[in-house]
């Protein structure tokens, strides 16, 4: 018991840590000198040799290509190793593949040149749509972080209403999160799209209490 709630901190951490990395399509660019650690050859190496049983291992994974500024090249591995094991994968596993690249591709897009950036979104928009389609939208990582990048999305792109009801399904199927901190993220999304929409605040007192 202990061990399996390490391990759903350890993921939780990660994350948060890379929610909080998520500046998508404002934030200037603060690339560092791309630097392969051994960390992240040995994680690349462990992901490519077969789909992990955990996924975690995918999610830890993401999160050293985020710390290093290699949100494209990550987003390039992920979509190689997608195409190699689609045969293999679950609905569920696809999803979260899916979920992972359209979060690197989200990450990544204040380096896309300006000329380039709105197919680029575009794209990213697809896949995490994709990501949703083939689980059902039953799963709440990927609900979770498809709500949190069409929140941070402009207007123009028209997400937000896809980004209300994602972060309201996870607010309503909370029993679903890794654990409940996770509801921070979607609360605190949700209070984002009420500044800027007519939809309320959180959802209703009784879904909030759920789980």
């Amino acid at each position: 018991m202990n061990s399996a709630r390490w391990r759903i901190g350890l993921l939780l951490c990660v994350l948060l840590l890379i929610v909080v990395a998520v500046v998508i399509l404002r934030s200037p660019d603060k690339r560092s000198a791309k630097r392969h650690s051994p960390e992240l050859e040995y994680l690349k190496a462990v992901n490519s040799a077969r789909p992990p049983k955990d996924p975690e291992l995918m999610f830890i994974l993401m999160g050293e290509f985020a710390s290093s500024n290699l949100q494209d090249e990550g987003a390039e591995f992920f979509s190689a190793r997608l195409k190699e094991f689609e045969p293999q994968l679950t609905p569920v596993q696809k999803s979260l593949y899916l979920g992972i690249i359209g979060l690197l591709r989200a990450q990544n897009t204040s380096r896309v040149r300006l000329l380039n950036r709105y197919g680029y979104v575009r794209d990213t928009i697809t896949t995490l749509d994709q990501a949703k389609q083939v689980s059902g939208g039953q799963v709440f990582v990927v609900n979770w972080i498809a709500g949190i990048v069409h929140t941070e999305l402009p207007g123009f792109f028209h997400e937000r209403k896809a980004a209300h009801q994602e972060l309201t399904w996870c607010a309503e199927h909370a029993d679903k999160a890794p654990h409940s901190a996770w509801l921070r993220e979607v609360y605190f999304h949700l209070g984002k799209l009420a500044l800027n929409t007519r939809w309320p605040l959180l959802p209703s007192r009784s879904s909030r209490l759920r789980g």
